[in-house]
């Protein structure tokens, strides 16, 4: 379950400095694989050479205490390996790839020796060596859906990323320290305990803080959710909506100035380019990719209180566009969904129809192809 959940926090650790496209998660799941290899593979030989329960116990003991540590090495390993890769069209997965490779090194190496050294230590009868390795590796594989589910669905949306790491690493310290204390392993026990007791100080003296510092601004709000890391910056008197590594600024709202200067002014007059299209014709709209709700504004004080429908994929995203973006227009209807699945499904018909989806590095390719555009036309 720790391998796992590791694996699936570390993508939230690496979002905040590369984001959380297909290349970083190539290069999470990768390495993740390489180092379990050498895990097994070492695990083996040292489970023939030693063939004694405290060695397992204590390998998972700090196997669980490094992954509890790392979102405490992260940010300097991670700012490192941006401040060194800063060319944009590589340096995302070249620097990621180094950043990943510093983090997993030791407690997914570690936490791969696990399966080797069980089923050594528990075929005490070749004739039942596949049966016993089955149920080894079913339980595990149980232990890993369990992983999978946990940090995504539970613990990053409830408790935020670096408390995940030290769940996860406290689910699997427990039964190892225990073990320890079973076996009467006094002196590797102790060590253990007071490595977790420096782990712990550490997450105390840690706890408050940025997970990122902001870019161009101050920082007022922070939060994560399931999809995204999600910051607000203040520029004087504008908020900027940032998200995951902050390469783009994806809502922007002034209570002073109803333009942006932005992209999002853009939206006001499109409807204009089409022939014999005014505003008397725009009756309706849609938004895919409402964010802050940025370009709902613009299109009420454009063209009045007609019925908007905002489809925002995140609704942790939506919550801050409510609370700090003033996205309280009464004739906005936000709907939380995938925007390819609303257009499809939805039977309703607009006058305007609006793509805020499009923002480097995140360009959904669902909502580029030919076929999206039919189904917008249509």
């Amino acid at each position: 379950m720790t391998s796992i959940g590791t694996e699936l926090s570390l993508s939230r650790l690496i979002a905040p400095y590369f984001g959380d496209s297909t290349f970083i998660w190539a290069n999470v799941i990768g390495l993740t694989l390489t180092f379990l290899a050498i895990g097994y593979w070492l695990g083996g030989r040292l489970a023939d050479r030693f063939p004694r329960l405290w060695v397992l116990y204590s390998i998972t003991a700090m196997a669980a205490i490094w992954s509890a540590l790392l979102p405490y090495l992260a940010r300097p390993i991670l700012q490192f390996s941006l401040d060194a890769f800063d060319n944009v069209a590589v340096g995302a997965f070249y620097g990621s790839l180094l950043g990943v490779l510093l983090i997993l090194a030791v407690p997914i190496t570690l936490l791969g020796f696990v399966s080797p050294y069980a089923i050594r230590l528990r075929i005490v009868d070749v004739g039942h060596a596949g049966n016993t390795s089955g149920n080894t590796y079913a339980l595990g594989t149980f232990g890993s859906i369990a992983g999978s589910f946990l940090p995504v669905l539970v613990l990053i949306p409830w408790v935020g990323t670096r408390r995940t790491f030290l769940i996860l690493g406290g689910l699997l310290f427990i039964p190892s320290i225990i073990g320890l204390l079973r076996l009467r392993a006094m002196p590797q026990a102790a060590v253990a305990t007071a490595l977790a007791i420096a782990v712990a100080t550490v997450s105390l003296v840690n706890a408050g803080g940025a997970i990122r510092p902001a870019q161009g601004g101050e920082l007022v709000y922070e939060t994560e959710s399931s999809d995204n890391y999600i910051q607000v910056v203040q520029d004087g008197s504008a908020y900027e909506l940032s998200l995951n590594e902050g390469h783009a600024t994806h809502s922007i709202y002034d209570p002073t100035q109803p333009l942006t200067e932005g992209p999002w002014d853009y939206f006001m007059v499109g409807p204009l380019f089409y022939p014999q299209t005014g505003p008397a014709q725009i009756d309706s709209a849609l938004l895919i990719g409402l964010a802050g709700g940025t370009v709902s504004k613009q299109l009420t004080a454009a063209y009045g209180p007609i019925p908007i429908d905002g489809v925002e994929i995140d609704g942790e995203i939506a919550e801050v566009g409510r609370e700090w973006f003033d996205m309280t227009e009464p004739n906005l209807d936000v709907i939380i969904n995938d925007g390819r699945y609303v257009l499809r499904t939805s039977d309703e018909r607009y006058d305007l129809i609006g793509v805020d989806a499009y923002k480097q590095p995140y360009i959904p390719f669902q909502l580029t192809t030919r076929e999206f555009f039919q189904e917008v036309s249509d």
